[in-house]
């Protein structure tokens, strides 16, 4: 009897003992849980603030390279403009310096020699005593490095103002061609221009004055070499 309840005793301590072991290590597990829980937890929050972070510096960099390309496109636009600026500024500054020049300079031409010609109705094509005319001109420019001509072209009264512009600057330009293609006159030596139906020289109201006024006038200027003023010439007219 005495040793059935040592037994007993002995049994029940040990369970106590595996009971408490028991106790002990699922305690152990739930303090351990409740640690690494939110260490897990705020590890992924880690890990997604550095794939947010990743991400945001991918589109910063992104970003900061459209913006790099825009100022270069821009700085490239602004170089052109400058560029375009200076070329613009050298040519007016060489425009400046041309009219100067010819400013200086109109005041040592002296008129030479003048031309008219006429043209038929409605009509810029050069008559044969157009032509006859203008190569009497034409040789009496003897220096061909001191002389420039100015041609101005007129017509009659019938027709529009804008139509009759236009036709006297054909005009004009035929005689122009003529000389640079008949006597290599070069064409910076010549201006040109078309006047309409100003400046009559006779009465536009008879087929005669009308014939008179459809022509263009030559004028040859020369230079003054040495300060001597040119000789002028009897003026020549087509016959």
């Amino acid at each position: 009897m005495k040793v059935r309840i040592t037994s007993l005793i002995a049994f029940a301590a040990i369970t106590v003992l595996m009971s408490a072991s028991c106790a002990t290590k699922k305690y152990a597990r739930n303090q351990i849980s409740e640690r690494i829980t939110p260490l897990e937890n705020r590890t992924g929050e880690l890990e997604e603030t550095s794939r947010r972070n990743t991400q945001d510096i991918a589109r910063l960099s992104t970003d900061i390279t459209d913006v790099k390309g825009k100022a270069d496109r821009a700085q490239s636009q602004a170089d052109n403009a400058l560029s375009k600026a200076d070329q613009a500024n050298t040519r007016v500054n060489g425009a400046e310096q041309s009219v100067n020049d010819l400013r200086t300079n109109l005041d040592n031409y002296t008129l030479q020699n003048t031309a008219s010609v006429r043209f038929n109705f409605d009509s810029y094509q050069l008559t044969p005593d157009a032509r006859a005319s203008l190569d009497q001109l034409a040789g009496q420019i003897k220096d061909r490095d001191n002389f420039f001509l100015e041609i101005q072209g007129y017509a009659d009264w019938v027709g529009s103002d804008a139509y009759n512009n236009e036709l006297t600057q054909k005009r004009a330009d035929a005689v122009r061609r003529y000389l640079g293609e008949q006597h290599s006159i070069p064409l910076y030596r010549m201006h040109i221009l078309g006047f309409g139906k100003i400046r009559p020289v006779a009465d536009n109201k008879t087929p005669e004055g009308r014939a008179e006024n459809r022509r263009v006038e030559i004028r040859l200027l020369t230079r003054n070499v040495g300060g001597t003023p040119a000789a002028q010439t009897k003026p020549t007219t087509e016959r």
